[in-house]
């Protein structure tokens, strides 16, 4: 997990939820499908939904532990769609390692993903503790978080066969896709911490607004970022016929000419030549689409900050200050 040397901090809670999700899973005699699950698990994530979630209960109670269950809750369902994401993407890495499906074939990828969402509900299930209400909540705010998750990945399926693909339905798609599977840990780490109503929605409003500029800076990585440092191949988006934010707002202001150069190698397979790819991002200068996309992070990091304007002073709140800004300036 490559993070600056000020936020080594987040070591300590991806601990917490590592040690729950390392028992969840078998390695020695293990089945192939047991393995895949636990390399979908394993795989150098951030645990950044878990973090959210540890942060936002410990805002309100003192105390990140609390949240735990569901920090691993939120990995699972993440990890469960990021194996669906490569097996619709025909990605053949995930950080730097073979996807699942490259890895164990597509019918056991299919399974591991099956298994690994399957498993949220038991790991929800260990707030049965609560009252009532406050469960169903959180079972609802969960099970919402995976609902349009697979709604927004559809969607950005339908961009890429051509249907939409306006700014406002970007938006829309990140928001389902990315977005609601960050405001959901928050709202519910604040929910297992005793906040209040209000709180709680104040909690998902920041995690919605880190969650677009994370999937904005998502997309702009995809195109400039470092292939040796992202751990997989750079124009993943573009193979698979996905604009994202900055091809966007390109191709609005470009001649019919330049347009027509970019649809060219939207979704097109075989590999780019360097002088297209050279043309493309020349295109993406001239228009300024990657400061436009820039700005866009920046305003949702503003917003983000000022969610939290109200929240108690601790070192949880410096923390999500802190995480926030690394989130929407990460360079992998």
């Amino acid at each position: 997990m490559l993070v600056p040397e000020s936020l080594a901090w987040l070591q300590d809670y991806a601990d917490l939820v590592n040690s729950e999700i390392e028992g969840l899973h078998l390695r020695s005699n293990a089945t192939a499908l047991e393995n895949a699950v636990a390399d979908a698990l394993s795989v150098g994530g951030k645990r950044v939904r878990a973090t959210l979630a540890l942060l936002w209960c410990e805002v309100y109670s003192g105390d990140p532990k609390p949240a735990v269950p569901l920090g691993v809750a939120y990995e699972l369902a993440h990890a469960s769609a990021l194996v669906q994401d490569d097996i619709i993407d025909h990605a053949g890495m995930r950080r730097g390692e073979k996807s699942i499906s490259a890895k164990y074939g597509l019918e056991t990828a299919l399974l591991a993903s099956d298994l690994l969402l399957f498993n949220v509900p038991k790991m929800v299930a260990r707030y049965a503790h609560l009252e009532g209400q406050k469960l169903a909540k959180i079972f609802d705010l969960v099970g919402e978080a995976c609902r349009a998750t697979t709604w927004g990945e559809f969607l950005d399926l339908e961009m890429a066969h051509g249907q939409g693909g306006s700014e406002g339905d970007y938006d829309e798609m990140i928001r389902l896709k990315t977005s609601t599977l960050l405001s959901a840990p928050c709202a519910s780490g604040a929910m297992v911490g005793g906040a209040s109503d209000q709180n709680v929605e104040l909690a998902s409003r920041f995690g919605e607004e880190v969650g677009m500029a994370y999937q904005i800076q998502d997309d702009v990585l995809d195109l400039v970022g470092d292939e040796a440092v992202l751990g997989k191949p750079l124009f993943m988006d573009l193979r698979g016929g996905k604009k994202g934010v900055v091809l966007a707002h390109c191709m609005s202001l470009c001649s019919p000419e330049e347009k027509g150069f970019i649809n060219g190698l939207l979704g097109r397979a075989g590999a780019y030549a360097k002088d297209e790819i050279a043309r493309l991002l020349a295109l993406v200068e001239k228009y300024g689409s990657l400061q436009y996309a820039g700005e866009m992070v920046a305003r949702h990091t503003k917003r983000a900050r000022e969610v939290l304007e109200p929240v108690p002073e601790g070192n949880a709140k410096s923390h999500l200050l802190e995480l926030t800004d690394y989130l929407a300036s990460r360079y992998y």
